[in-house]
């Protein structure tokens, strides 16, 4: 982060005007030719699913299973209530108990107790009513199936809008991801090799189909064997690639900020300018970039002042 911050104060500093080649450690990007590995980092999905709908407003203060778990139709899946009044009513139960210790205590002593039993009262009261804010609404399974979450516990969730999870069949699962449309166009009309990695490292033995709904996304589904779990993080990996617009760039090129990646470039009238890039995976020691630059661009890998302020 602090190289990237002082490299982007150099292009605050040199925008609108030349730089001197001392300034930079410049490399000219080449072509990713021949054919590629691509890699999306992806999670196992349902491919056919029911979607369970929110019908009351509120936060979810409670969730009953795990992804991947079968529930049957009509099960408790999730409460939804009011998270403050959670809170609130914990609270309230602790002074409650601390009201009844004391009214016990002063009791014994024989000492006067009618405003600890008022304030007990009040907090039963309090309490009753905390109860009723907090329980909110149950959800239940409207089929039976596998289920997947798709809000977590404690979050806000709104009535007929919000999609709290859902229920299908894992007999074929799907890894969803985002293609350009150069990707679009080779895994349509290529042949492209899709295999799964699992997290210890395993390639699934099924192969894959791909389909497309809408133009950004595309989904590989696999026949499941019993061992892809809901829920689960994976990388696909899409071999023979051929991707005619995609660089090779190097590592000490890349800034990486709010989740978005990026390289400084030296344009044809030696100002620094910032693109933003797609990382689609690795050859050798070098990123793939499938978008964002060309062939023969001069990325910035270090600077004179990064190097100095490193130290």
């Amino acid at each position: 982060m602090k190289k990237f911050l002082i490299l982007c104060a150099a292009i605050i500093f040199f925008a609108g005007c030349g730089h001197d080649e001392n300034q930079f450690k410049t490399e000219k990007i080449s072509a990713a030719e021949g054919a590629l590995t691509l890699t999306r980092d992806g999670k196992i999905s349902l491919s056919r699913s029911l979607s369970v709908y929110a019908n009351t407003s509120g936060a979810v203060v409670e969730k009953f299973f795990k992804d991947g778990d079968t529930v049957a139709a009509g099960q408790e899946i999730f409460k939804i209530g009011s998270a403050a009044a959670q809170t609130d009513l914990l609270k309230a139960k602790a002074d409650l108990g601390a009201a009844m210790t004391s009214l016990a205590r002063e009791t014994a002593k024989k000492n006067p107790v009618d405003e600890i039993q008022a304030e007990i009262s009040e907090l039963q009261e309090r309490v009753r009513i905390l109860e009723d804010e907090a329980a909110g609404e149950t959800i239940r399974a409207q089929v039976a199936g596998q289920i997947v979450a798709n809000i977590h516990t404690g979050q806000d969730v709104k009535a007929n809008e919000t999609v709290l999870a859902h229920i299908g069949s894992s007999d074929t699962v799907v890894v969803r991801f985002e293609v350009s449309a150069e990707e679009k166009n080779f895994l349509s009309t290529g042949s492209p090799k899709i295999s799964l990695k699992l997290p210890d490292g395993t390639t699934y033995p099924r192969a894959a189909s791909i389909t497309f709904p809408n133009d950004k996304t595309a989904e590989a589904a696999f026949a499941n064997d019993g061992t892809l779990r809901l829920g689960e993080t994976i990388q696909l990996e899409i071999g023979n690639a051929n991707l005619p617009n995609a660089v090779l760039v190097p590592e000490s090129a890349i800034q990486k900020r709010d989740g978005e990646n990026f390289v400084l470039v030296v344009d044809e009238n030696k100002n620094v300018v910032m693109k933003k890039i797609s990382l689609v995976g690795k050859k050798e020691n070098k990123f793939i970039v499938s978008d964002g630059l060309k062939a023969g661009d001069a990325v910035i890998i270090e600077s004179a002042s990064s190097t100095e302020n490193l130290k």
